[in-house]
């Protein structure tokens, strides 16, 4: 009895990292086709799609002026788009001075009704001319900066008439300033443009990952935004994946940001998404499976397993203590382990060829272990506290180093 309970407590979770190895190597190999050719111009007859460039902000007035003006100097038709700040219970000057880089302000005063979801569903609600002026919606970060191809890129692959949503690439900017935002620089590649790029190849959906979201109009006129969780975008991404509408992934179309280089704002921001996920598996993951299990389409199951695939250093953990265990408890699985220990590092390795990691995410690779270390402390913190109600806000780099003058 004891016996077939020890092999069954080492199978079940040599199944399940088989399971997410294999489909991590997969979806990086897809990575690698060929990207789609770029579509020529349009015909005469053909009007180039009108966007509405939506920066939710919360006292954002060190990095507003940058982002809107990255905004409105788009490589595209100046009369083909408009920028707008939702200035959400800000106590600081970003209203007046993303009026003065030239957006169209939109100020919103509730706090008992905080949060970046919130924002958007009174922005949509009381601002629904938005919807008749534009074709499509553009949501990205209030730090964020958009590269001059984004709308030019986005409108090309809206030609496909069936895609009812973009993610573009989602990338930090700032992976040299020391181990931690390389290695966040790694993590945000691989999920949030290899596995989207590689996803979208095998016939799933991109997903949406909060900052560089395109929707259509009239699918925002439908839902407004109805996810108000602290990851509202992986919340409406299942909800419209479920009912049946397609969401793409354009690597041609960028948008860049700073992430926290110190301890205190890093924690921060790792607890609300990865209590958010926790949140969006428990209610959503058989969701997924039951519409697999119905219409037998694999990008069901492809969301399902994304949902299931834990953040990296937790997989490599998870792999390496699992494989020392069974060298002397189970060695018929020791083989299965260390096979799913090298297509993890497959999907690390090609996945950061692929997008052209610079050298100092590279040799910062070497602090792997810190950051397990770091994100062990943060999980183990995460299940002994209780958690964050609410959006919260992460300090940002550029308020410290004003700090500190």
């Amino acid at each position: 009895m004891m016996s077939a309970l020890l092999h069954a407590l080492f199978f079940l979770p040599a199944a399940y990292c088989a399971a997410i190895s294999i489909y991590l190597l997969a979806v990086t190999i897809a990575a690698h086709r060929p990207k789609a050719r770029a579509r020529g111009p349009r015909g005469t007859g053909q009007a180039l799609p009108s966007f509405g460039v939506i920066i939710p902000a919360h006292n954002e007035e060190l990095q507003i002026g940058p982002t809107v003006a990255a905004v409105l100097e788009q490589a595209y038709a100046r009369e083909r788009f408009d920028a707008y700040v939702l200035a959400d219970n800000c106590t600081d000057n970003t209203a007046e001075l993303a009026s003065d880089a030239g957006a169209v302000v939109f100020e919103r005063t509730d706090p008992e009704n905080r949060g970046k979801g919130q924002a958007l569903d009174w922005c949509l609600a009381n601002h629904s001319d938005l919807l008749e002026r534009h074709d499509a919606i553009v949501i990205i970060d209030a730090d964020s900066i958009m590269d001059a191809g984004f709308l030019q890129a986005t409108a090309e692959t809206l030609e496909d008439q069936t895609v009812a949503a973009v993610q573009a690439e989602n990338v930090v900017a700032n992976p040299q300033v020391n181990w931690r935002t390389a290695l966040t620089y790694a993590g945000f590649a691989l999920i949030n443009c290899v596995r989207s790029a590689g996803r979208v190849r095998l016939g799933g959906a991109a997903g949406l990952k909060g900052n560089g979201m395109v929707l259509r109009s009239d699918l925002l006129a439908h839902y407004g935004w109805p996810a108000h969780s602290v990851v509202e975008d992986m919340e409406f991404a299942t909800r419209l994946l479920l009912d049946g509408h397609q969401i793409t992934y354009c690597e041609r179309a960028k948008v860049s940001s700073d992430m926290p280089a110190g301890r205190k704002e890093a924690e921060s921001q790792r607890n609300r998404w990865e209590a958010g996920k926790v949140s969006v598996i428990a209610r959503h993951a058989p969701l997924l499976l039951r519409a697999f299990l119905r219409r037998r389409q694999w990008r069901y199951l492809d969301a399902c397993l994304d949902l299931a695939t834990p953040p990296l250093s937790i997989l490599v953990f998870g792999q390496g203590a699992l494989m020392a265990a069974s060298a002397f408890a189970a060695p018929y699985l020791f083989p299965i382990f260390v096979a799913c220990g090298v297509m993890t590092v497959l999907h690390v390795v090609l996945g950061l060829r692929l997008v052209g990691a610079p050298r100092t995410v590279w040799l910062n690779l070497l602090a792997s272990p810190l950051f397990l270390a770091w994100k062990l402390s943060l999980y183990a913190k995460f299940l002994v506290r209780p958690r964050e109600k609410g959006w919260v806000r992460t300090t940002r780099d550029a308020e410290i180093r004003q700090k500190l003058r």
